[in-house]
């Protein structure tokens, strides 16, 4: 039977036994059951009329009698059902004993009375005894109606915990579930809690509050929890459950009021893991002494214990896969890319991954141009980064051999402290790689991979080293770098900027190689008109792009959009071809997400001294002359200025210089001055 029908019937039947209409209304005077014991067709709308005139139900707190038009009486009395709102039940209408005349003479004299005069006589007249007794009965029927809905109420929540328990079971190992959500259906269940909480251990003897609910946005999420402090650490103390009432003016209660949070009542349960304690899951109530049942608080205290275990273990499993995919990927790009920059990507990505860094970078010397440090990073101030370069660069490129380098921890002057690992492959140091973090215990566990990643970083640049082979183009392009440089420095920033961007964004769209390294020659040739290179470049792939820059009529290719995008940032005007097509949002998108910053560090700046003049001649075994020739072309003189400058022939100098190439085993003077300052040589 439902509990409506249940009700209905109650109140039929003690509308019998007390020989009146009954009737149950909300607050509005709506009808939540149907009039009982009505004795002629016309008493049911007498009855609601009756209603009407019943003055602010609202304000009767107990069962009494109220006169809605004087002499004729009705019964009220409100029934608690435990929701926001009561209802009330009405019954009556009855006249007291020895009154019938003097109501009858007023119905008679009233307009509103009138309507009644004529079923007066239908009306129960009543002694004052009797009144008594049906008012007692009426409150008992009405605490009998409390008691039924208090009982469904209670079967209501048991069978929403059981719903609640068998969902929480079930979704226990589903990704999607999470603590907030977990925290959410538990408050759901409980009236009494105004809000909830959960604060998790961070350091030794410090938790902070990572999630909590409540109605009024109280901002103490970030709070810390530190150890004996307040009700919360007091209770990372006991390591027991605690619980306050009367709290509301207590001074330890002040930091959380500033924030929005006012409660007389509070509770603290900790939460162990491995007879550890690592969360404290706390709630109260601000409206009122609330009473919270310690079972429900343990069991969910437990879930959450279950839930944060779980969540370690898969960390912990996610973080020994993310090192295994971090060496696959590094030990993929040896041969598959382009330059090492993608591989000190990878370092800088994966090294602030595994140890949660605030920051990263890493110092390399260049293949191309070895008379520079130049130093990537990623969360670092310029003006730190500056001076921690040219720091890192004297401490690792000052030494010819690193053999059994291990990475270090090294305190900054401004009180940063990082992790530093040499980038090596048989004792020659490559980089360095450093890493922000917050303490040495938290790097400790990953040291052993760590290594193995600066080892393989190593490795790969080692491989591109020996491997890259210039292509066909690349002196041609070289040269005309060069000369952009010297003539137009500030376009050839924004030209090399604007080449630093083609690989990852290239990668992202799919292109290959030789479209990616065909639109990095693009940015450089578009600098000049076309008679100067037309004749001196011969790659296809190249040619082609620049055939669609100069002639399309449509850009209808990526490498030709990506081309104009990353042109517009060496000063070229936007095609307006381009100012709405969907790659242009893609790549600013990318860019923002993606931006590092690059600084260049003159490697004389910070390289300890090289070798002085008779020890390279020694080396080299060079003649006083060869030495002395050497050393000029090393100032930048030609055969015919050395010639002059030591009094001999040009073709005296010829021969040496065919001497010096042949000692030195390489087969012109560009490869010679690279060489010699290489060694670490540099003339007075």
């Amino acid at each position: 039977m439902g509990l409506n029908k249940t009700i209905q019937n109650l109140q039929n039947g003690h509308a019998q036994l007390l020989d009146m209409m009954i009737l149950m209304v909300d607050e509005n005077r709506l009808p939540q059951t149907e009039v009982s014991y009505p004795k002629w067709p016309f008493e049911d709308a007498l009855f609601r009329q009756i209603i009407e005139l019943i003055p602010s139900p609202s304000k009767i707190k107990n069962a009494v009698f109220v006169d809605t038009i004087p002499g004729l009486k009705a019964l009220i009395t409100p029934v608690v059902t435990g929701s926001s709102k009561p209802f009330y039940l009405i019954g009556g209408v009855l006249v007291e004993e020895g009154t019938v005349e003097i109501v009858k003479k007023y119905l008679l004299e009233h307009p509103e009375g009138v309507h009644f005069v004529d079923h007066l006589e239908m009306f129960p007249i009543v002694s004052k005894e009797e009144k008594e007794e049906i008012l007692s009965a009426f409150q008992q029927f009405s605490e009998s109606i409390q008691s039924i809905y208090q009982s469904q109420q209670r079967v209501d929540v048991y069978q929403r915990k059981t719903a609640k328990t068998e969902w929480v079971a079930e979704q226990i190992s589903n990704e999607r579930l999470n603590l907030e959500l977990l925290l959410h259906q538990f408050k759901e269940l409980r009236a009494e809690l105004d809000f909830i909480g959960l604060a998790v251990q961070k350091e030794h003897e410090k938790y902070v509050i990572q999630h909590f609910l409540d109605s009024s946005h109280a901002a103490v999420k970030g709070k810390e929890i530190t150890l004996g402090e307040g009700f919360l650490g007091q209770v990372i103390v006991t390591e027991e459950y605690s619980y306050w009432t009367n709290i509301q003016e207590d001074p330890r209660l002040l930091p959380y009021k500033e924030c929005g949070l006012f409660p007389r009542s509070l509770f603290c349960q900790p939460i162990k893991i491995g007879g550890q304690m690592n969360a404290l899951l706390f709630g109260g109530s601000e409206k009122e002494e609330a009473q919270f049942d310690v079972t429900d608080i343990r069991h969910l205290a437990s879930l959450i214990g279950i839930f944060l275990n779980q969540q370690t273990l898969k960390d912990s499993l996610n973080n020994h896969l993310l090192q295994l995919s971090t060496l696959n990927e590094i030990f993929s790009a040896m041969t598959n890319v382009e330059n090492m920059k993608r591989v000190l990507y990878i370092l800088i990505d994966m090294g602030m991954n595994i140890l949660s860094g605030s920051f990263a970078c890493v110092l390399y010397k260049d293949m191309q141009e070895e008379s520079k440090l130049s130093i990537l990073s990623r969360g670092m101030k310029n003006e730190f980064l500056n001076h921690y370069g040219r720091d890192l660069g004297k401490r690792y490129f000052g030494r010819e051999n690193v053999e059994g380098a291990n990475g270090v921890f090294y305190q900054h002057e401004n009180g940063s402290l990082v992790y530093e690992m040499p980038i090596t492959f048989r004792n020659q140091v490559f980089g360095v790689l450093s890493i922000g973090v917050q303490n040495e215990e938290e790097v400790i566990p990953y040291i052993p991979f760590l290594s193995s990643i600066g080892i393989a970083g190593g490795i790969s640049i080692s491989l591109l080293e020996k491997e890259h082979a210039p292509q066909s183009d690349e002196k041609m392009i070289r040269v005309l770098t060069k000369l952009l440089e010297k003539q137009q420095p500030a376009k050839y920033e924004q030209s090399m900027q604007a080449i630093e961007l083609v690989g990852g964004f290239g990668q992202q769209m799919g292109l290959a190689a030789e479209q990616i390294h065909a639109i990095k020659n693009a940015i450089v040739l578009s600098s000049y008109e076309e008679e100067i290179w037309h004749d001196s470049i011969v790659e296809k792939e190249t040619k082609d792009l620049m055939e669609q820059y100069y002639r399309a009529d449509e850009v209808d290719h990526v490498a030709h959009k990506i081309l104009l995008i990353l042109l517009h940032h060496t000063g070229v005007k936007l095609d307006p071809r381009m100012k709405d097509d969907l790659l242009l949002h893609k790549f600013e998108e990318w860019e923002s997400r993606s931006h590092m910053v690059e600084m260049v560090i003159p490697l004389e700046e910070q390289v300890a001294a090289g070798l002085e003049e008779e020890e390279i001649k020694e080396k080299l075994n060079l003649s006083n002359r060869e030495m002395e020739v050497l050393a000029q072309v090393l100032n930048g003189l030609n055969n015919r200025d050395i010639a002059q400058s030591l009094f001999i022939s040009d073709h005296t100098v010829k021969n040496h210089m065919t001497n010096i190439l042949q000692k030195l085993g390489v087969t012109d003077r560009a490869q010679a001055i690279a060489k010699v300052y290489q060694m670490g040589y540099t003339p007075k």
